[in-house]
This record gives C-alpha cells, structure tokens and sequence, in this order.
C-alpha cells in the first residue's frame, strides 16, 4: 500500500481519516482497512481524542466501495478462493464497520460524493452522516455477484420491505432527499459549505454527540427534492417489491407493467440482468436482518461472502462488469428458476471455526 492511500491527522483534539485514492474513487484496500482499524483503536483510548472524522479527497467521491478488481486479482494470483487475503479482507472490513457502529466517541462522515458499497460500511454506521447535493448513494453488489454487504444488508433490512428489498436487489441510486427521508443520512450540508463544517468540528472539538449535531446544524439546510427518486415512484416500488420471493417480484413487475410505467421498466430491465444466484440470497438476508442486530446480520453476511467467493458469482461479475468490461456476465445457474432452497441455503451455513467474531 501507497503510505498516502489513507491519511491520518490529529488536530485539536479531533482525529481526522482522509481516503486518499480519488484516481480510483477513494475505494478501499485491505491494507487501508487495517490501518483504519488500527487508528479508531487508538484514537478510542486517547483522552485528547474527542471525536472523529472520516472523508474522501477529491471532490467526486467520498468511497465508491472496497477495490474488488484488486482483492480478485490478488486472490487469484494466490491459487483461491480461498486464499488468507479472501477471509482475511471481509474478515477485518466487517470488524470495522461493528466497531464504528459501537464507537464510544463521535464519528462523523462527511460522504461528499459517491458513497457506494464499502463506502457505505465506513460511514452509515457511525453517529453523523453528513450528505451533500453530490451524494450518490447505492449498494450495487448483485451486478457483480455479491449482495449488500458491511451491514449495508441490515440497513436497508430495516427499512420499508418494497424499497430495502428494490435498493438491495437493483442496486438503485439515491441522491441526498432521498437518504434524508429514509433516515440513512443524519444531516445535509451543502457542498460548498463542507469544508466550512470541517473547519468548524476541528475549531470546536465537540465531545458528544449532541455537541457535534449543535455544530452541524450551524451549517444543515433541507436538501432539494429536484433529483429524489422516491416521492413519484414509492407507491410502484413498495407493490412490486413487497414479496419475499424473486418470482414473486418478477411476476408483479410484469403485471405492473401492463400499464407501461417507465420508471419500473428501467427497474424490471436492471434487475434481469443481475446474478440470479445473487438475487435470491440478497432478498433472504434482508428479510432476515429485519429481526436480526447489526452484529448478528454481519456474521450472517460474512459466512455468506466466503461462500459467494467460492460457490457464487463475485469472481465472473467483477471480471464482465470491472476487468473486461464486457457486460455480458456468465451467471451459473443463469435463470432465476435453477436457483433452488438448497443452492441458497448453502450461503447462510455456519463457517464453524471461521465464523466472525465480533466483541462488544
């Protein structure tokens, strides 16, 4: 790893993380996942510590997710999957994404730009998640074989059934109003105002939480409603996306679309290109996360992505949508009616000894 990949300052009292990869859209390495991890460990039992917070350079993206071209290139180099880096990469990504939802100080996100995927899991599950008017939110796992994944499944688990379930299993963006309504971002700030609200956090050094909201709202305004998705398409959404099976959802789309909706049909297009294999296991994981704690969801989607390395689609996915970019992914099974109960029990069977283990 570049020394720079993620950069580390303590000013005022406040700790301060910068993703520094903006040619590659701030997307996280192993490497920059340990030393991550490393800091908040630190950082926690300093007194002079009162708060943190976590950004991207750049001002395009905030984190567009983990760098999967580089984890399958490795991994496959290696003779995997499995390989060491194959456990050991989800192994100590989902241990930080638990540790910044149980994080005894402030963590602040600033996701000023794309914050998809991994990106979601180092900043959704901290105390203040500041979004902008260039926020663009969205966890596409399932184009390239995988599910929502760094607790981002029980996120979207506890949201709506019919807008978890189209978020999870399309893949859909939103935009700042949107995260607002949903309750996945805590504040908006304007772009042109963040650096502004950083300058203000290191100037204040807020020790609780409410300290930090005091300094945000300084700065917070409604966002615009120009680019939501939701208020028009909401109603659709939840009728076609309420189910708890694929075929289900598949077969209310089509009955929804006798009636040629626009929006649904780019919805139905994008879904029936995506992993069956994927779709089926991303629906029960957000089913189940509705009844399930963040720790318990994220030991589940750990035993769920050994298994999507191994017997999944994630390595042809990032190959078709990342390395060649063809686009033409060759799903095995390819229809949504080869993926049996028995397929999609074997992504939820216990690891044993290798099961995540996350402590309080």
């Amino acid at each position: 790893m570049s020394e720079n990949e993620v950069i580390f300052i303590e000013e005022n009292g406040v700790g301060i993380i910068t993703l520094n990869r903006p040619d590659r859209l701030n997307a996280l390495t192993y490497p920059m996942v340990q030393k991550i991890n490393k800091y908040l460990n630190v950082w926690e039992k300093k007194e002079n510590i009162n708060c943190v917070i976590i950004e991207g350079a750049g001002d395009r993206s905030f984190c567009a997710g983990g760098d999967v071209v580089k984890l399958r290139k490795e991994v496959l180099a290696e003779g995997g999957p499995p390989t060491e880096l194959s456990r050991s990469f989800f192994y100590d990504e989902y241990t930080l994404n638990y540790k910044i939802s149980n994080y005894s100080k402030p963590f602040i996100a600033l996701i000023n730009g794309f914050t998809m995927g991994g990106g979601v899991g180092i900043s959704m599950h901290g105390s203040h998640v500041v979004a902008s008017d260039k926020t663009m939110f969205a966890m596409p796992e399932t184009a390239i074989g995988l599910f929502p994944d760094v607790g981002g499944g029980w996120l979207l688990g506890q949201l709506d059934k019919g807008i978890g379930a189209w978020l999870a299993l399309v893949g859909a963006r939103l935009k700042a109003y949107d995260l607002m309504s949903l309750g996945l971002a805590t504040h908006f700030v304007p772009s042109n105002e963040i650096s502004n609200l950083r300058s203000k956090i290191i100037l204040n050094s807020p020790k609780s939480n409410d300290d930090v909201s005091s300094c945000i709202d300084n700065f917070s305004q409604k966002p615009s409603i120009e680019d939501s998705v939701l208020p028009d398409n909401e109603k659709i959404l939840k009728e076609a996306f309420s189910f708890d099976t694929i075929e289900q959802i598949f077969e209310k789309c089509e009955e929804l679309l006798r009636n040629e909706n626009s929006f649904l049909k780019a919805q139905f297009d994008e879904l029936k290109h995506k992993s069956p294999t994927s779709l089926k296991i991303s629906l029960r994981q957000i089913r189940e996360a509705k009844n399930m704690s963040l720790k318990e969801e994220l030991i589940m989607e750990y035993r769920m992505v050994q298994n999507c390395l191994q017997i999944g689609d994630f390595f042809e996915g990032v190959r078709a949508m990342l390395v060649d970019k063809d686009r033409k992914p060759l799903w095995k099974p390819s229809k949504i009616g080869e993926v049996d109960n028995n397929r999609v029990d074997k992504f939820f069977t216990s690891l044993n000894e290798l099961d995540l283990s996350l402590s309080n």
